[in-house]
C-alpha cells in the first residue's frame, strides 16, 4: 500500500486520481505534516470509493480528526489502548504496529485483525 507524507493538500486528488488510474486505489497519508487531515478530507469528498486511510496516528485526537475527514481506516506505528478506543468510537478499522511478540499479543488481547510490522527496516525488515 503506498504510504504518502503531503505537504501540500492541493496535490492530494490529482495523486489519489493516479493511483486509481494505474489500479491502485488505496493509500495511507501519513498524519505528520499540517496538510495531512485537509489532504484526507479533499480525497474523501472527490473520490468516495477510494480506499483512503490515515497513518502516524498516535493520539486518539488525531484518530478522531481523520475519522471526521474521511479516512476509512488508520494506523498507527505502535500500540495505543486509547487509539484503539477512539478507533472504535469513530467506527473505523485501526491497525496498530508491533515488532516484539509481546508487542504482537497486546495488540491481539486488544483485538486487532491486523497488525503493522514496524519498524520492519530495524529488525532485520530490510537487507542493505
Amino acid at each position: 500500500m503506498p504510504v504518502v507524507e503531503i505537504d501540500d493538500a492541493a496535490t492530494a486528488v490529482p495523486l489519489a486520481r493516479t493511483l486509481a488510474e494505474a489500479g491502485l486505489p488505496v493509500v495511507e497519508v501519513t498524519f505528520r505534516t499540517p496538510a495531512a487531515r485537509d489532504a484526507v478530507a479533499a480525497i474523501a469528498a472527490e473520490l468516495p470509493d477510494f480506499l483512503l486511510g490515515a497513518g502516524t496516528l498516535v493520539l486518539p485526537d488525531m484518530v478522531t480528526a481523520a475519522a471526521e475527514a474521511g479516512a476509512r481506516f488508520g494506523v498507527s506505528p505502535g500500540y495505543s489502548q486509547a487509539c484503539v478506543a477512539a478507533a472504535a468510537k469513530a467506527g473505523i478499522p485501526f491497525v496498530p504496529g508491533a515488532v516484539t511478540p509481546s508487542e504482537v499479543g497486546a495488540c491481539l488481547e486488544a483485538g486487532a485483525k491486523h497488525i503493522k510490522f514496524f519498524p520492519a527496516g530495524a529488525t532485520a525488515g530490510s537487507r542493505r
